[in-house]
């Protein structure tokens, strides 16, 4: 399968046969049968694998445009956590398609690239903007944790339930805090 050196090999023999001095032409015509025979199986064996590499290349070029496609439907998704595993499979399966020639690949790949960086673009404007909610709620939290720590030691037991009843109140209200601060600030309340 060295189809270039092979190739350049034959023709070298060629030109070695043609300027070799001629011997009794019934064998001569044997031994060129012998070499263009060789020659022939090379060249039918050649243009096989070449058909062959060209039939894959189509195949992954139809394969890859499907993928692209689906790709595409998906960019404007807001179901990050599906999406993205899908965006995953997608890329095992370009993958696993195969090479196509080189305009389609550059092609689709520029195609498929766009459509998954437009949904994760997305994704990560939300989660920015929801980590950075939690952040602001955390620090309200701690406010109110504090604010309930100064209850203590309690005094007025009236005064102290209707404070801590205020803050639980306020405290319901605030909303989420990261996944990794909740439990100790819970805690701390």
């Amino acid at each position: 399968t060295k189809w270039k050196a092979s190739g350049d090999r034959f023709r070298a023999i060629v030109e070695e046969w043609r300027g070799s001095p001629h011997a009794e032409r019934s064998y001569e015509q044997e031994l060129w049968k012998r070499l263009s025979h060789a020659r022939s199986t090379f060249e039918k064996r050649r243009r096989a694998w070449f058909a062959a590499r060209d039939a894959e290349r189509t195949e992954a070029v139809a394969v890859k445009e499907k993928i692209v496609k689906e790709a595409e439907a998906l960019a404007s998704s807001k179901d990050w956590g599906p999406t993205a595993n899908a965006f995953r499979g997608l890329m095992q399966r370009w993958k696993a398609a195969g090479p196509a020639t080189r305009e389609a690949e550059n092609e689709l790949w520029a195609r498929f690239k766009a459509a998954q960086d437009t949904f994760f673009t997305a994704r990560s404007e939300v989660f920015s903007e929801r980590d950075a909610e939690q952040q602001q709620n955390l620090q309200a939290k701690q406010q109110l944790a504090e604010e309930a720590e100064r209850l203590l030691p309690v005094k007025d037991l009236a005064a102290a339930r209707s404070s801590l009843r205020s803050i639980q109140d306020r405290w319901a209200q605030i909303g989420h805090v990261p996944r990794g601060d909740k439990e100790r600030i819970e805690n701390r309340l």
